[in-house]
């Protein structure tokens, strides 16, 4: 990507703003590199409202993305046993001995 110095504030918010909707596609990667990329950015003082909302969402959706990927991680691994031929029908491994 360009370097941050050379562009101006709309663009700025114009590529904030395709990584965010980015993000949609069930990138939630894309949210933090979004977040990080800009975060120097947006602190300062004449940085648009508009950047600071498109950094800030993609954070907030990037964290509720790893909150339920992590829950759905802990509760199939806790629960892969008793769930049977459902939950080996949906492993791409099935680990030996179990």
């Amino acid at each position: 990507m360009p370097k941050l110095e050379k562009m101006s504030s709309e663009e700025h918010v114009s590529i904030s703003k395709k990584m965010f909707y980015g993000g949609f596609a069930f990138l939630p990667f894309l949210w933090l590199v979004n977040f990080l990329y800009f975060f120097k950015t947006s602190k300062q003082p004449n940085a648009p409202p508009a950047l600071k909302k498109y950094i800030y969402f993609s954070l907030t959706g990037c964290l509720v993305w790893f909150v339920i990927l992590t829950s759905w991680y802990s509760l199939f691994i806790n629960k892969r046993i008793a769930w049977g031929q459902a939950a080996d029908r949906i492993t791409v491994v099935i680990p030996k001995g179990l």
